[in-house]
């Protein structure tokens, strides 16, 4: 049982840190989207009034509006892919497998438990059905010994 409590333990420091790591991870998530976002939104409206007014007596108002939008709308969307794209830190794996581990230890230790929770019930079961035959090799040797005693001291004092 003590290895049991050993790698609950485990476990679930392990899953403690999984989570506090993809917490952290999310956070990095949410900030790079605002920042993302805070980009997309001031970038783009100062880029697209230079742009605009650059651009509109070459192309036309119509024309640079469109141009300054798709520029505005690829870079967007280059931060907020740089976002989706971070991953888990490497000693998230260690951790993980560490917890794997001990999840597999846990479920091992509670088969062998549950394994002798079985016996203990059959040597139940095996007792209450036939008291006898369960008690009888535990109260043979005893009543062996007693006798071998008893016919000792018969013969020491038959002797005397």
């Amino acid at each position: 049982m003590e290895r049991f409590a050993h790698s609950f333990k485990v476990f679930w420091r392990a899953e403690r840190l999984l989570k506090r790591n993809e917490l952290r991870l999310t956070v990095t998530k949410v900030q790079l989207t605002a920042i993302a976002s805070l980009v997309g939104l001031f970038g783009l409206l100062m880029l697209t009034l230079a742009a605009f007014f650059a651009l509109t007596p070459i192309w036309g108002q119509a024309g640079a509006a469109l141009a300054v939008a798709g520029i505005d709308l690829t870079l967007a969307v280059i931060i907020m892919a740089w976002a989706v794209s971070l991953k888990p830190a490497d000693e998230a794996r260690m951790v993980q497998e560490v917890r794997d581990m001990a999840l597999s230890d846990m479920e091992h230790e509670l088969s062998l438990a549950n394994a002798e929770i079985r016996a203990f019930r059959k040597e139940i079961v095996q007792l209450v059905r036939h008291p006898v035959d369960a008690l009888l090799p535990g109260i043979i040797g005893p009543l062996l010994s007693g006798a071998a005693k008893g016919l000792k001291t018969r013969k020491a004092k038959k002797n005397d």
